[in-house]
């Protein structure tokens, strides 16, 4: 029996990168027995919710993890052992689900095998919970291999699936299509379009993009800019402020850039924006952070800036890469077989079973 567990509802139209592509999987495949996460969408469903915790006192913090916040799912689970002899629990990125099953491990009628798919950069369970683990799914080699360094001793196997973008709807668009879809926004031939795409934490660099965004507009007078997944606004004349938008929105946005700006300043597990912005065609700056670097490695139109910190330096490679394009792209531009959400399927089954 396989298990998929979520603090999210799955089958699911959130917009997210692993939300996204485990609804396809689970569409595409039929590789989950039960799916446990706070939906009852489809007869493999099983109701479940996470609470937050009441308290984090180390006095009551385990007592509130197993009675409160993963009660839910420990108690499930616990009904589906009696039921079989065998059961793999694939959990979904939450560090709280993970050590509430773990630590619980022992105390099923069943045999568990435990597999945490882990979105992040750097593994930051406690020791003890990672010994219960039988198996972690990383992102990149580089995330796994900064894991594992920073443990004692390290049990579990694991796997790197790395990400996948559906080609079908993040590819460059032929040059009269692109030319009508930009028109359709305001843009014209003698336009450069530079995008930045993510949420409203703060690590995500908004500020630093604003900052840039305000310099490069008083040097070159053909920038267009599109800002998409934020509340903040740019207060000029050649932003469009698109906001937050549903995932099937996004790619025509993209399609209509040319370079797509990743501000991120922590350490990113993987960048799935960044790669959906190349797929269309742009040329991608990003931090030189994380996994990042891992994941450009070989790829062209990419470039890194090594202080994602500093303005200035992100001034200074966007103005090179301005200068670069000469004002113009006057071909559409060409599209990248990499990261194909197929081949993440297939290694993510492998990874499961």
């Amino acid at each position: 029996m396989i298990v998929l567990i979520s603090n999210i509802a799955l089958p699911s139209n959130r917009i997210g990168s692993w939300v996204t592509r485990m609804d396809s999987l689970i569409k595409n495949r039929d590789c989950f027995d039960t799916i446990l996460s706070p939906s009852r969408a489809t007869s493999k469903n099983i109701y479940c919710e996470k609470r937050k915790f009441i308290t984090y006192h180390k006095w009551f913090r385990k007592m509130i993890l197993f009675s409160w916040v993963a009660r839910d799912y420990l108690k499930t689970l616990g009904r589906l052992a009696v039921k079989t002899n065998r059961i793999t629990v694939l959990i979904m990125d939450d560090p709280h689900l993970a050590e509430a099953i773990a630590l619980k491990k022992s105390t099923f009628a069943a045999d568990l095998r435990i597999i945490f798919s882990f979105h992040g950069y750097r593994l930051k369970l406690r020791q003890e919970v990672v010994d219960q683990i039988d198996k972690v799914i990383f992102l990149s080699e580089k995330g796994k291999n900064t894991s594992i360094e920073s443990y004692k001793h390290f049990k579990p196997e694991t796997a790197v699936v790395w990400n996948g973008v559906n080609s079908s709807l993040f590819f460059p668009l032929e040059d009269v299509k692109r030319d009508s879809l930009r028109t359709e926004m305001g843009f014209n031939d003698e336009h450069l379009v530079l995008i930045w795409m993510a949420n409203d934490r703060p690590l995500k660099g908004f500020h630093i993009f604003r900052d840039l965004v305000q310099h490069v507009l008083q040097k070159f007078n053909f920038i267009k800019v599109i800002t998409i997944g934020t509340t903040q606004k740019i207060d000029h004349p050649t932003v469009l402020n698109v906001g937050r938008i549903p995932n099937s929105e996004i790619p025509k946005y993209l399609q209509a850039g040319d370079i797509y700006l990743f501000t991120s300043l922590y350490e990113e597990g993987f960048g799935l924006s960044m790669i959906e912005a190349l797929k269309c065609g742009n040329t991608v700056i990003a931090s030189n952070r994380g996994a990042i670097p891992d994941v450009l490695d070989g790829l062209p139109d990419c470039h890194l800036v090594d202080d994602p910190e500093s303005v200035s330096e992100w001034i200074e490679v966007t103005k090179k890469v301005i200068e670069g394009f000469e004002g113009n792209r006057l071909t559409a531009p060409q599209a990248h077989s990499i990261w194909n959400y197929s081949d993440w399927e297939t290694r993510y089954m492998s990874a499961i079973v």
